[in-house]
């Protein structure tokens, strides 16, 4: 691996996906489609929470590998990848049996505890991938384990404190996302190190015995292909949410109302990904080049591609009901999931510097407030037309786009909260 911060301008190369990559992110719409038996079922609190803990597991996994492969580049090991690819797919295979356990109040713990076993050795395994004194200064957290713990205390627990260390463990992952800075670890160690070094001691591990310091190092994403990855990660969620959408309309009856309904589906999910990936960035809305630091970047898309699958179940319940109105949970499951969508959006635009006050207010009153309001308003309007609406405001929100001029930053701008030695997008 190669520190990509120390690496001249001109003898960089665009890098895109390769193959390999490629095939690794296909797990993506397994998991999503798993995730969408969480939220099948009666949605309450439980459900929701069960689903948020699932999709971060998935995530960080995901998380964890692709970010081997961004920085390894050329040295990227196929096998290690492959690896990675069926302990996702072992999680998410997982899934539906968790969602009956913990839901459906059933009394076999064996898929929480092989979702508990595969999630941990897919990250520890994930975590060996970075060459010895290699520190990533961009998102650290995956190279260390001690989220893990809780995950191991848990294969001894009974079902319900399961739930509870998985939770503790995910929490801790969260809280190191946002204290651990890769260049204090890298300093910190640099200082041990060399503290440690002595000529009257035998050499540590990681240590040169030369006399030239301390093998350690700090390793940074390369920007382009990040951005890349990110952005194919929520194509292939919104694909996915389109797969789901035409399962439902295969077992629907056909008529002029079924294919009204999957139209408006298929817009709303079109216009998302005009948003996220044509006028956006990495696929965040709103989102310019170069504008907020790479950790930022992806807790944001973590939120947004958690937000993008839960769209697909409330519309598959549209698509097969189309002329009845929404259950008041699969009417606040699609409202209040457009609503966040957008406010992530509005969080983005503001923290990347892309957003001036009347957007943000236009973006605020149309993309939040309105969805909010069908939510609480739309009770006796039917699922297709309450679809329609959303579409339309989607697609007004892109109409606005493509006229809207963007906003440029100055040059000596830098993103805010940008940590010493970390990147930030392109």
């Amino acid at each position: 691996m190669v520190n990509i911060d120390e690496e001249p301008k001109d003898a960089r190369i665009e890098r895109h996906a390769s193959w390999a990559e490629l095939f690794f992110d296909l797990v993506a719409v397994a998991g999503v489609a798993a995730l969408a038996h969480v939220l099948g079922s009666e949605l309450d609190a439980a459900a929701l929470g069960l689903y948020a803990l699932l999709f971060l597991a998935l995530w960080l996994s995901w998380t964890t590998f692709m970010l081997y492969s961004n920085v390894a580049a050329g040295q990227t090991r196929v096998l290690r990848l492959m690896v990675g690819m069926f302990g996702l797919g072992v999680m998410a295979a997982s899934v539906p049996g968790v969602a009956h356990t913990v839901l459906g109040h059933g009394g076999d713990s064996r898929p929480l505890n092989v979702f508990a076993i595969a999630y941990i050795a897919t990250r520890v395994y994930g975590s060996k991938s970075w060459q010895r004194g290699a520190v990533l200064l961009d998102f650290p957290v995956v190279q260390y384990s001690a989220g893990l713990l809780p995950w191991f205390a848990s294969l001894w627990a009974d079902e319900h404190l399961k739930l509870g260390l998985w939770a503790a463990g995910v929490g801790l992952d969260l809280l190191l996302i946002l204290v651990l800075s890769g260049s204090r670890i890298l300093q910190r160690v640099q200082s041990y190190l060399t503290a440690q070094k002595s000529p009257r001691r035998r050499p540590r591990s990681g240590v040169r015995n030369d006399g030239t310091g301390p093998v350690i190092h700090g390793v940074s994403v390369d920007p382009a292909h990040l951005s890349e990855r990110l952005g194919l990660f929520v194509i292939i969620v919104l694909g996915e949410s389109v797969v789901q959408v035409v399962a439902a309309a295969g077992e629907a009856r056909y008529d002029i109302g079924l294919l009204a309904t999957t139209i408006a589906s298929f817009v709303l999910l079109a216009g998302l990904f005009g948003l996220s990936v044509v006028f956006g960035y990495a696929g965040l809305p709103h989102l310019r080049a170069g504008r907020i630091p790479t950790r930022a970047a992806l807790g944001l898309h973590c939120l947004v591609t958690g937000v993008v699958a839960t769209i697909a179940v409330p519309l598959s319940l549209v698509v097969g009901h189309g002329a009845d109105p929404l259950p008041d949970h699969g009417r606040w499951l699609l409202c209040g999931a457009v609503a966040a969508y957008f406010t992530l959006g509005v969080v983005t635009g503001v923290a990347s510097r892309s957003s001036d006050l009347p957007r943000t207010i236009s973006r605020v009153t149309t993309g939040i407030a309105a969805p909010l309001l069908l939510g609480l308003l739309a009770t006796a309007v039917s699922g297709r037309t309450l679809v329609v609406y959303l579409a339309l405001i989607v697609l007004a929100h892109l109409w606005f786009e493509r006229r809207l001029t963007p906003i440029q930053a100055a040059p000596t701008d830098e993103a805010p909260g940008r940590a010493a030695g970390s990147r930030t997008l392109p």
